[in-house]
C-alpha cells in the first residue's frame, strides 16, 4: 500500500464496545498516521444493514482510499495494523483479511474455533481453511467482515453493476439470502459478489485476531478439565519413571494443581 493512502475504519456495533478493542483502536489512532475517518453506526437486527450504511457513509463522506471493517468483539494490535496495509495493494491485492476464528456449535462439549477465511471445494462449496502457512499472505474464496481491508475501487464498482431497481446505490454491498437451498450470510454473499467482478481476495495468515466469545460453563466443563489434569498428571508421572530408569537419577515433580486454590482461581 502507498503510504500516502488513507485509512477509514468502519464498526457496527449494539451500542457497546469491548474495552480491550477501544484499547487497541486508540493505540493505533495514535500511532498510524494513515488513519482517516471513523464510522461508527449503532443497531441491532439485520447486520447487513449497518455494513451496507457503513460503506455508503465511506463511499459519500470521506475520499480516502480503504475501508477497513471490522467487529468490536475483537484485539486488533498495530502490528496487525502495519502487516494488513503492508500486505494489501490496490491493483494486486485490493481485499486482504485477517484471521477471526468463529465458534461453531457441535455435538461436542465445546464450539469448534473455526477460521473465517474459506476456498471453494467439492461441488463449488466453501470450506474454511483449517490449515495454513504462518505468517503468510494467501489468496482465498471468501471471509468474514470480523477484519477486512477493501480498496474503494471495489465498493464502487460493485455500486456501478448494482440492481438499480431494487438495490440503487446505497443497499448494493451486504445482503442475507437463500442461496443453493442453504442461508448465506452477509460476508459469504459479499465475497461471492467481489470474486464474480474479478477480484481476487487474500488474508494474511499472520494477523490472527482474538475473538471476545461467551459460553455457560457447566459441570460437565468441570468433569472434562478434571479428566485432563489427571492424564497431564499420569504422562508427568511416567516420564520420571522413564528417567529414573534410565539412570538420570531421581526426579522430582511437583504439581501445579495445589496451586489452583479458591484464593487464585480466576473465573
Amino acid at each position: 500500500m502507498d503510504l500516502r493512502e488513507k485509512i477509514t475504519i468502519g464498526v457496527c456495533s449494539p451500542g457497546v464496545w469491548h474495552a480491550m478493542f477501544a484499547t487497541s483502536m486508540i493505540d493505533i489512532a495514535r500511532s498510524q498516521s494513515q488513519l482517516g475517518q471513523l464510522i461508527s453506526l449503532e443497531g441491532s437486527g439485520v447486520i447487513s444493514r449497518l455494513r451496507n450504511q457503513v460503506v455508503a457513509t465511506f463511499l459519500e463522506k470521506t475520499t480516502d482510499d480503504w475501508l477497513l471493517q471490522i467487529d468490536t468483539d475483537q484485539i486488533i494490535t498495530i502490528d496487525h495494523f502495519k502487516k494488513l496495509i503492508a500486505a494489501a495493494d490496490k491493483d494486486e491485492r485490493p481485499i486482504v483479511s485477517g484471521i477471526v476464528h468463529a465458534a461453531w456449535d457441535t455435538a461436542n462439549l465445546y464450539p469448534e474455533p473455526v477460521p473465517c477465511v474459506f476456498k471453494v471445494g467439492e461441488e463449488n462449496g466453501l470450506y474454511a481453511m483449517h490449515e495454513y502457512p504462518e505468517d503468510s499472505i494467501v489468496e482465498i474464496d471468501a471471509a468474514g467482515t470480523g477484519c477486512l481491508l477493501v480498496h474503494r475501487r471495489v465498493f464502487e464498482e460493485m455500486r456501478d453493476k448494482a440492481d438499480q431497481v431494487h438495490e440503487g446505490d446505497k443497499w448494493c454491498w451486504y445482503r442475507d439470502m437463500p442461496l443453493n437451498q442453504s442461508w448465506v450470510g452477509e460476508d459469504i454473499f459479499w465475497s461471492i459478489r467481489v470474486k464474480a467482478l474479478g477480484f481476487k481476495m487474500y488474508a494474511h495468515t499472520g494477523v490472527q485476531l482474538p475473538h471476545k466469545r461467551t459460553y455457560w460453563l457447566k459441570q460437565e466443563h468441570h468433569k472434562d478439565y478434571s479428566r485432563y489434569v489427571s492424564a497431564r498428571h499420569q504422562s508427568a508421572q511416567q516420564e520420571i519413571e522413564i528417567a529414573n530408569k534410565v539412570g538420570y537419577g531421581d526426579i522430582q515433580h511437583t504439581s501445579d494443581s495445589n496451586n489452583n486454590s479458591a484464593g487464585n482461581s480466576k473465573s
